[in-house]
């Protein structure tokens, strides 16, 4: 008998039996014929699935009993978690069948192509829309398999499309928070291995307003690496490198798993906006004994001048550059990629603790730069807090301002002595040069008017009388 070919005129024919008893065996007789070809019929299996998936007239006692056993086979011999999936609801009769279509199901698809196989079913089933309310269990199931599937294949944009299709809101089954926040970190995962973080961002966002519910103690730990992955796709650096270091102590992950999270948190942090929110976190990662054993030289050499605020040389960018991800060779505003301006940044505060003044001439050899971005490097960095300095305008200078005597090398990275113990940063509130070069006209001002009143009073020049 060609199953293909008669497939929907038997299931026409058994669908008019009167007694369900008799309906549910034939119908599981007829999976069991499907399933027991060698290889089974993609066609045929998805005809017997949307049978059921389809129908708005199916009866719950055989049609949960029959698509029960039917996904219990599409799932077998799979490696796909069950953490985060919906049950198939087990009843007494489904659960005596559940062993044969567990076995039935690993025969069918281990076959050289039956992996294909498999997949070509589930995406069939699921595809087309019409899906029926009354099996939501069953087909979610279908779409935490397909998921998985396509996983597997790589096509992460796939998987998490499939896992999107899943009624988690407005839907007659009920859904625990538990299950809800399962899900959407998975979507966010799927969709950071693909580079889709503004999306993975809305998701993470629904995640977040659930993440209080649970205890478990591995979805903590994939929430805070997705938090950390999205500082780092946003271009967040500081805030990555904060959450990469944090993950990294995690007993719960494998070591060579945390040494990879201990390298993301020196990449970021590097990669962060000079200040002293980076001043802090290159310090902690500085303490950290893996980083100088267990990390590659070069990665541990530029965190190190980035701490002791060393000029960086072009061949060192180089080399740490050829290992950034390709988000985080983006190209900034202003011109160059994250790195270079980081770097930039990074060294024009080093020029601080070498030189008192500097021309915008040299300072643009330093950095690389003509002379009036060098300026304009500096002044974004004056303006928003991050350099202690002021600009002579007419000279074409760039001042840095002396450091107190408790602002040391140390104090400066956020730690007193390098001990870790906090310090609190000095704010210094953003000044245009213009308003700084007016405040120094009023200063001499004032000083020459002081000067010319007390020469006055000693009579070392006649008092002018004015007619």
């Amino acid at each position: 008998m060609e199953v293909d070919s008669d497939i929907s005129s038997q299931l026409d024919s058994i669908s008019s039996i009167s007694n369900q008893k008799e309906r549910t065996q034939s119908y599981l007789s007829l999976l069991t014929t499907l399933l027991s070809t060698q290889p089974p019929s993609s066609n045929a299996l998805i005809t017997f699935g949307k049978h059921f998936t389809t129908s708005t007239s199916m009866a719950m006692v055989v049609g949960r009993r029959v698509l029960g056993s039917y996904v219990i086979a599409l799932c077998a011999g799979t490696s796909m978690d069950k953490k985060g999936t919906s049950a198939i609801p087990l009843d007494e009769e489904l659960s005596n069948d559940q062993a044969k279509y567990e076995d039935l199901g690993k025969r069918a698809f281990k076959s050289e192509n039956g992996e294909e196989i498999r997949r070509d079913v589930v995406e069939g089933v699921l595809s087309g829309g019409g899906l029926s309310g009354w099996c939501d269990e069953q087909t979610t199931v279908l779409r935490h398999l397909y998921s998985h599937l396509l996983t597997i294949e790589d096509d992460f944009l796939g998987a998490a499309k499939a896992l999107m299709q899943i009624p988690l809101e407005g839907t007659s089954r009920l859904i625990s928070d538990e299950e809800k926040l399962a899900v959407y970190i998975k979507i966010v995962r799927l969709l950071l291995e693909c580079g889709e973080w503004g999306q993975a961002q809305t998701y993470f966002s629904r995640a977040s307003l659930l993440i209080h519910v649970t205890k478990d103690k591995e979805t903590n730990l994939q929430y805070k690496l997705s938090q950390a992955r999205l500082f780092d796709f946003s271009a967040r650096f500081n805030e990555a490198a904060q959450k990469y270091h944090e993950v990294s102590f995690e007993s719960s992950v494998a070591e060579d798993d945390r040494l990879q999270m201990l390298k993301a948190a020196v990449t970021t942090s590097i990669l962060a906006p000079s200040g002293p929110q980076r001043s802090r976190i290159l310090a902690t990662l500085n303490r950290d004994d893996r980083v100088q054993s267990s990390l590659p030289p070069s990665l541990a050499t530029m965190l190190r001048k980035m701490l002791l605020e060393y000029i960086v040389r072009q061949e060192e960018v180089k080399e740490f550059e050829a290992s950034l991800e390709e988000h985080q060779r983006a190209k900034v505003e202003g011109g160059g990629t994250v790195l270079e301006r980081a770097v930039r940044e990074h060294n024009v505060n080093a020029c601080g603790k070498v030189y008192d003044n500097i021309s915008f001439e040299a300072l643009g050899n330093i950095l690389d730069l003509d002379a009036d971005l060098a300026e304009n490097t500096a002044r974004r960095m004056i303006e928003q807090g991050r350099l202690r300095a002021w600009i002579d305008q007419p000279l074409h200078l760039l001042y840095f301002e002396s450091r107190t005597s408790h602002d040391t090398d140390a104090e400066a990275q956020g730690t007193a002595g390098g001990l870790g113990i906090e310090s609190r940063e000095k704010e210094i509130e953003p000044r245009l040069w213009s308003e700084r070069w007016d405040d120094r006209i009023r200063e001499t001002s004032i000083k020459v008017e002081s000067l010319a009143e007390q020469i006055q009073q000693k009579g070392l020049i006649p008092a002018v009388s004015v007619a």
